[in-house]
């Protein structure tokens, strides 16, 4: 599956180093945030999840682990082809320097499969 994200409206500069996309965020901002997924002929996904990591996740027998706020679920299989989701969430006031990640999990059935992992990186400053 691919993920590329745009946040308020700057779309993803694709890296070539294997590191996904950075955003610079100020504590309190608002993010209006889209999600492009692809997922491919041969996948399955039962279940999908995009939130806010603090830099840890995985998958967990109910839900991703590492994730809050979760902010969307879909629980209905989604099928092959490209499926858009629009995100919104305003940053927590933190410490300046921090990083935040916006993440996804999903898990297959066909084939029996869970993955989690980043989609951006917010750079907070």
């Amino acid at each position: 599956m691919t993920f590329i994200p745009a946040i308020n409206g700057k779309p993803a500069a694709l890296r070539n180093d294997g590191h996904v996309p950075s955003y610079r965020v100020r504590p309190g901002e608002y993010l209006v945030m889209r999600v492009a997924v692809t997922v491919p002929e041969h996948l399955r996904v039962t279940a999908l999840w995009l939130g806010i990591s603090q830099g840890s996740w995985g998958n967990g027998p109910k839900r991703p682990v590492g994730m809050n706020p979760v902010l969307a679920h879909d629980r209905q299989p989604l099928p092959a082809g490209s499926h858009t989701f629009r995100l919104r969430w305003r940053v927590p006031q933190r410490r300046f320097g921090a990083s935040l990640y916006l993440i996804f999990a999903w898990s297959s059935r066909q084939p029996p499969v869970s993955v989690s992992g980043p989609v951006a990186q917010l750079i907070l400053t």
